[in-house]
């Protein structure tokens, strides 16, 4: 091919409600699940849907989170085989991100309507064997804002300025540990 060829997936999962096949039913025990208990600090600010949720209820919704995640990663499992099947792993840039985390008990909520660290954290894993080595990782400050200007760059399109964010190549390629002061 002479140009890329773009292919987006997106998934539900995780997500509530929370969806997945009934095989996958009863993989968790919400019984091992640990719920954090909201401090003092917590009480005006919990959502009256979340106040009266028993300890087994919050176990419960863990269980079904991480069951729609398990999900979820079989999801992403088929789409990576197919890439195999197809021979084009090595010629795809395979781009993986959440647009929000989620509270699981944190502050007493189960959602994600808040800006508490474990909300606005999301997984953003890239990978393109052909361009991307293997095993990197970073602690460096980012955003989703940054995909746009890095996919450009790294499928050798220009940059313009219209394009908000700043391409993360540099942490890519390895040429620096860190990408902004504050997000």
């Amino acid at each position: 091919r002479d140009k890329p060829f773009f292919l987006f997936v997106s998934f539900y999962q995780p997500h509530s409600p929370y969806r997945f096949p009934l095989e996958y039913r009863d993989r968790h025990d919400p019984k091992t699940f640990q719920v954090p208990e909201p401090g003092p600090e917590d009480d005006d600010q919990i959502p009256a849907i979340f106040r009266d949720l028993t300890y087994e209820q919050k176990q419960g919704i863990n269980a079904a989170y991480y069951t729609s995640v398990e999900y979820m990663d079989a999801c992403v499992g088929r789409v990576l085989d197919a890439l195999d099947r197809a021979g084009l792993t090595d010629d795809t840039l395979v781009i993986y991100f959440g647009d929000h985390g989620y509270m699981l008990g944190q502050h007493g909520r189960f959602e994600k309507h808040c800006s508490y660290e474990e909300v606005v954290r999301v997984p953003l894993i890239l990978r393109w064997p052909k361009r991307i080595a293997a095993g990197q990782r970073t602690r460096a400050l980012v955003e989703l804002v940054d995909l746009a200007p890095t996919i450009h760059e790294l499928c050798g399109y220009p940059v313009t300025g219209s394009l908000q964010g700043r391409s993360l190549l540099p942490l890519i390629e390895g040429k620096t540990t860190k990408h902004r002061d504050t997000v």
